[in-house]
């Protein structure tokens, strides 16, 4: 990535702050519970937080300020999150969500949000009873389409029976391999002026992740 200097993103006591290399500090904003990032195709710096009230905020550095995106109520609670990730592919932002089941250890449910910047137009798909396998709880990647590969083990699959989902990035629409799973989909709109490889995904200049 071209010019962007080192960054570290990190919370304390629930406030978010990004701090450079010259140990410049900003406050970005409070009442943060998780955070991820990333870097577009233009060397911009996207991070999403969800607040402790569940709602899920986009801050992107404009005119040399940050400006924070309030986008939708993501989750009713927080306490059950257990991984949050965020990928750009070519103009959209995608966020991947895990939430534990309140009554199961094994059973999670995948909650995945689409949007544009900067008009925030959103698309959130939910695929339910996914289990932890050898350590992930999904794995992604990226076709020559600019497309998301999405792999993961469904509660009804046999020991080595992994399912795929395909994320068209164009028409914004999931569809299904040949084992079923129950997936939702809903789209809504939000007013506003204002290359993917799971764990691999190459993320660099210190970015990290806070659950």
């Amino acid at each position: 990535m071209k010019n962007i200097n080192p960054f570290y993103i990190y919370t304390d006591k629930n406030v978010l702050y990004i701090k450079n290399i010259n140990g410049q500090t900003e406050r970005l904003s409070h009442n943060i519970h998780s955070y991820c990032a990333t870097i577009d195709n233009s060397s911009n710096i996207h991070i999403c937080a969800l607040d402790t009230r569940g709602r899920l905020n986009h801050f992107l550095k404009h005119n040399g300020s940050w400006k924070k995106k309030s986008i939708l109520k993501a989750l009713n609670t927080t306490k059950n999150i257990k991984d949050m990730r965020l990928y750009s592919i070519d103009d959209s932002l995608n966020v991947f969500i895990v939430e534990k089941y309140p009554l199961s250890d094994n059973l999670h449910k995948l909650s995945h949000f689409n949007f544009d910047v900067p008009n925030y137009r959103l698309s959130k798909y939910i695929i339910d009873n996914v289990l932890k396998d050898n350590g992930y709880f999904y794995k992604l990647d990226i076709d020559d389409f600019s497309n998301i590969v999405l792999e993961y083990k469904p509660s009804s699959s046999s020991d080595r029976t992994t399912s795929k989902l395909f994320f068209n990035s164009s028409s914004k629409q999931w569809s299904k391999s040949n084992i079923e799973n129950t997936i939702h989909s809903s789209r809504c709109s939000n007013e506003g002026k204002t290359t993917i490889k799971d764990d691999i995904f190459e993320y660099c200049y210190g970015i990290t992740y806070k659950i």
